[in-house]
């Protein structure tokens, strides 16, 4: 690229002279992808196998196979267990996380502080009651922060506008959300019952948008496949805080229903998603394989869940679950965002100090869909 510079080509100029000298984009995808002999099902297999795994804890079915005792310890650690061995096995085989071990690692992020064991952690003190979400919020942020700072290292450009619309809208979100929640409390002094509900809402509106900023620079090697991360994150939160399952069986003896509401997140957040994204070959699909698979948990699981809970409609239920559901679908809109445009930015510095914008992504699950930026 300095030799055409040299040569009196301006940088745009030489830059796009070097990119089309890679070559036709899909036969270079096809040679990068013979390169890397693993089957592309292996790999997406590898990658929804805690999804698997999580919708056989939440529907019961190890219970019923392995027995009670053994289906309830595989429900407390198994799934952290699974995630842990994917996350290892992708450091030893590639020296390096995996894509395939995105979803373990967006699972572990969120979820090893919900199946931490006393006496490391114990949630039935009071002390750790509230010291334990402080805590899980100050590592977070501590590591989000180390993350961000990288990232701006590397690049110092102006982040997308649309980066800055969606974050103005995830917070006016949660203002409503807020006042929406006060509204239904219904308590005479509204100030009090805003004032209380403002910790929490800022704690989980920080659980929820972290996940964001620790990803960046897997992103800047990875692109869009990086919000796989998020994604899964969000499914433990989904799961273990939103949880659309919680209490159903109070309200119907269907216990098909329970089941199917149970499995929802773990379906579309663990298995939908990942195989939608790492096949796909075109950065609208895998926009696509972020967006649509949570958009259809959040959704199926409230109508099926809204249809059996009889105060669903009253007090505003209905109106701070969608408030909810917004949050967590603007989260994963704010990664496709910034993470597409931290990919682009990480390929152009790679071509500009003549590393090659192809090395990076050559983790990515099929070789045709490498050079795509449709």
């Amino acid at each position: 690229m300095a030799e055409l510079q040299e040569e009196g080509l301006c940088e745009g100029e030489s830059l796009a002279q070097v990119t089309d000298n890679f070559g036709e984009p899909r036969e270079v995808g096809r040679m990068l992808g013979r390169l890397h002999n693993d089957s592309d099902w292996v790999k997406v297999g590898l990658a929804i196998l805690p999804g698997l795994f999580a919708i056989g804890t939440s529907s019961g079915l190890f219970k019923a196979v392995f027995g009670t005792s053994i289906g309830h310890a595989l429900d407390e650690s198994g799934l952290i267990a699974v995630c842990v061995l994917l996350i290892g096995a992708g450091l030893v085989r590639k020296r390096r996380l995996a894509v395939w071990s995105f979803p373990a690692l967006g699972i572990i992020l969120i979820g090893v502080w919900r199946w931490m064991p006393p006496p490391f952690v114990d949630y039935t003190s009071p002390f750790w009651q509230v010291a334990g979400p402080v805590l899980i919020l100050v590592v977070l942020a501590a590591i989000g922060a180390f993350a961000v700072y990288r990232v701006y290292r590397q690049h110092r450009s102006r982040i997308p506008r649309l980066t800055w619309v969606l974050l103005g809208l995830v917070l006016l979100v949660v203002m409503a959300g807020v006042i929406t929640s006060t509204i239904a409390d219904r308590n005479p002094n509204r100030w009090t019952a805003l004032l209380a509900t403002l910790p929490p809402t800022f704690w989980g509106m920080g659980l929820i948008l972290l996940p964001v900023a620790i990803g960046l620079p897997l992103a800047r090697r990875y692109g869009l496949l990086a919000g796989l991360i998020v994604v899964a994150a969000e499914f433990v939160l989904v799961d273990g805080i939103f949880d659309p399952a919680y209490a159903l069986g109070l309200w119907t003896s269907n216990a098909t229903i329970v089941t199917l509401v149970s499995v929802i997140p773990a379906t579309f957040f663990l298995v939908v998603s990942p195989i939608w994204v790492l096949l796909s070959r075109s950065t609208r699909g895998r926009v696509c394989g972020l967006l649509v698979p949570v958009f259809i948990a959040l959704v199926s699981g409230e109508i099926i869940s809204g249809t059996v809970r009889p105060y669903y409609l009253d007090d505003w239920h209905w109106l701070m679950r969608a408030i909810g559901s917004i949050q967590f679908l603007m989260a994963v809109a704010l990664a496709a965002v910034m993470y597409h445009w931290i990919g682009r930015q990480g390929r152009l510095t790679n071509v500009r100090h003549g590393r090659g914008a192809l090395t990076d992504d050559a983790a990515m699950v099929t070789g045709d869909n490498l050079l795509s930026t449709r």
